[in-house]
């Protein structure tokens, strides 16, 4: 039995050009600037958006698994350290999502265009409960019904509706000849 793999999987990886890094270290910019400077005065039902996690999404969507991963280091620590947070919980977070999106771009059927959404609901939803578990295992207790109603749902809503205006520039970005 043969199986057939898709015609990404069958090309041979080879490490991304300099115009690509630099297509990738914009994105990166504009997202930090985004999550550090316009999320915090961003609130629907009590919530702010998580642009960091939405471009990492994307990024992991467009190039793949490890790649993903790589963004997601880089945007959870210095989205972190701008934000003066525990990096390390951010970055491990967000190298598991990039690392998974990518997993699922490399694996599933993109041109359906229900994919960035679902994949950043999935995130979003992955991504704050590792954060809830993070929380509890550092002892601070937050109250379940607190969790769900004021960052769990809000933000599943907040980014998913985000998903598709920041997924379409930065692949239209990043797919561009360097």
């Amino acid at each position: 039995m043969t199986v057939v793999r898709p015609a990404r999987q069958q090309e041979e990886r080879a490490w991304p050009t300099a115009g690509e890094v630099a297509r990738l270290a914009v994105v990166l910019a504009i997202a930090v600037v985004l999550q550090t400077s316009v999320a915090p005065h961003l609130r629907l039902l009590g919530a702010n958006p998580d642009f960091a996690l939405i471009a990492v999404v994307c990024v992991a969507l467009v190039k793949g698994s490890e790649t993903g991963a790589v963004f997601g280091f880089l945007t959870g620590m210095i989205t972190a350290i701008a934000l003066m947070e525990p990096f390390g919980v951010a970055a491990f977070v967000f190298v598991l999502v990039g690392y998974f999106a990518g997993r699922y771009a490399e694996t599933a059927d993109l041109p359906a265009g229900l994919a960035p959404l679902l994949t950043v609901f999935t995130a979003t939803l992955v991504a704050n409960l590792l954060f809830a578990l993070a929380q509890f295992l550092l002892g601070r207790e937050v109250p379940l019904a607190f969790f769900l109603g004021r960052v769990l749902v809000p933000s599943l809503v907040f980014n998913t509706l985000l998903a598709a205006p920041i997924y379409l520039p930065v692949r239209l970005w990043l797919r561009g000849k360097a």
